[in-house]
């Protein structure tokens, strides 16, 4: 890699393929970097079950050493482990998970946070470390060796984990597991270690190539072998995770998959059965039979915007906010340093599951609400042009279909309400609802990327707004980009 590519370095992350886009040397000059943007006297870094992973581990590791920092290996390990010892004032000034998530084999990336758990985002420090890193030389060991230090967290994050949620009852409790050959078997060592609950395992073998499936359980595609084996099972549950297993989807004995607006009213319905006055917090592009069962309660979640910092910098800044959960299978906790956590997950929905409560859950919520099985996305030449023809679309829908019953609009990283049309003109993401349908227009964080999401109350009313809403993206964006169904 004889240049470095700035495309690399996301919002919230840096993510490539390798070895073209992300490679040793970018590994060992991150380290380097990352020393010097943010002063550290003690790294953590982890690693998922990629197969450059482990040399990309050794080269980040030998950076941060080649700038005096004292390194700590978590090893193959999931992300939230890195989180948990950020977290838990166990030393260490920064952490580095090296992992590409839910992307296929190819790629491959790096996720920081600080001490506390705080993400370092584009703007908080991977932008500068990336400038400085293209006047570095990367004069480190052409084999570096993974750092000398070991960190053994697994159990304490259990007993931790157990502490916040409890203790399901799991005698007698049916479960599948497929980790999709990542990480998420590490997380059922624990449960099954401390809990005695051994799941019908799936691609429990951690394999970078992701042999069974692509490592993204948010495709139904990808939960196909789990929802026959559950449905063949009679388990009372199924769960899927991804490559380094920060989302989790959950299949009901019926095969029906649990969707992320579904789990998250699971969990809230979980907080709130223990704690009637906790505040929660649901993405922006949460489907109305969730808000609309929440309503019928009289309960009002806070409407929080899309993307994992933005969430936890919403938790960290409303002292009561308690949970929040999103669409993409991710779910965040104030007791867990403003996180995502899988395991709290899994243990939220197994005690569910035991107590008999997560059937009559999940069939109970207010429909039917339809959406489509692959939400557009619409590609454009940079982002600024994205979130301009969003705005766009918004109004001209608006105009299109007046009388909504409310239009939010996210503005500096918080979702207001009952919004007007100098608000949408401002905003980084729109929501309009109607009595029959909704639709959301937002640019991705991370890519010159639009998505549209929308739902309504009949299949037919679904096909005719979305047909509409992406000619309105047609007519504005001109010949910035192109539609298409699915874009990573």
């Amino acid at each position: 890699m004889a240049e470095l590519d700035s495309a690399v370095v996301k919002s919230y992350d840096i993510r490539g393929t390798y070895p073209d886009q992300v490679d040793e040397r970018f590994a060992f000059l991150l380290g380097r970097a990352l020393a010097r943007v943010l002063p550290c006297e003690r790294a953590a870094v982890g690693c998922d079950s990629r197969l450059s992973s482990p040399s990309l581990y050794a080269a980040l590791a030998a950076g941060f050493e080649r700038s005096g920092v004292g390194v700590s290996g978590l090893g193959l390990c999931p992300t939230e482990l890195v989180y948990y010892v950020l977290g838990a004032d166990s030393g260490f000034d920064l952490g580095v998970m090296v992992t590409a998530s839910h992307n296929p084999p190819e790629y491959n990336g790096f996720k920081v946070v600080k001490a506390g758990g705080e993400p370092v985002t584009g703007a908080t420090g991977l932008d500068d470390a990336f400038h400085l890193m293209q006047g570095m030389e990367a004069d480190g060991p052409l084999v570096p060796r993974a750092p000398m230090g070991r960190v053994e967290a697994g159990p304490d994050y259990m007993d931790f984990a157990l502490g916040l949620v409890g203790e399901p009852e799991v005698e007698g409790l049916r479960v599948v597991a497929d980790a999709g050959n990542g990480v998420g078997g590490l997380l059922w060592a624990l449960i099954e270690d401390r809990l005695g609950l051994e799941p019908v395992k799936m691609n429990f073998e951690p394999d970078g190539s992701f042999p069974a499936h692509h490592p993204d359980p948010s495709r139904t595609e990808n939960l196909a072998a789990l929802v026959e084996r559950v449905v063949r099972a009679e388990a009372d549950a199924g769960f899927a995770y991804d490559g380094d297993a920060d989302r989790v989807v959950v299949v009901m004995p019926d095969g029906h998959v649990v969707d992320g607006s579904e789990m998250t009213a699971c969990i809230a319905h979980r907080m709130l059965a223990r704690d009637p006055a906790c505040a929660f917090g649901v993405g922006q592009t949460t489907s109305r039979k969730v808000l609309d069962w929440f309503r019928a309660r009289g309960v009002e979640p806070l409407i929080v915007p899309v993307g994992h910092a933005k969430i936890k910098a919403v938790l960290r800044a409303e002292g009561d906010l308690v949970f929040a959960g999103e669409n993409a299978g991710h779910y965040y906790y104030r007791d867990f340093f403003c996180c995502d956590s899988s395991l709290l997950t899994t243990l939220h929905l197994l005690h569910l599951a035991s107590s008999g409560e997560l059937g009559g859950l999940v069939g109970g919520f207010a429909g039917p609400w339809h959406r489509p099985e692959r939400e557009p996305k619409i590609e454009f030449d940079d982002q600024g042009r994205a979130l301009e023809v969003c705005r766009r679309v918004a109004l001209a829908a608006l105009e299109e279909y007046p009388g909504p019953v409310e239009v939010t609009c996210e503005t500096e990283g918080r979702v207001l309400r009952r919004c007007e049309r100098a608000d949408v003109l401002e905003s980084d993401g729109v929501r309009v609802d109607y009595g029959d349908w909704w639709f959301c227009v937002r640019p991705s964080g991370t890519e010159p990327i639009a998505r549209l999401s929308l739902e309504a109350r009949s299949a037919a009313l679904l096909q005719e707004r979305m047909d509409r809403l992406l000619a309105l993206f047609e007519r504005h964006r001109k010949d910035d980009g192109k539609v298409r169904e699915d874009c990573r």
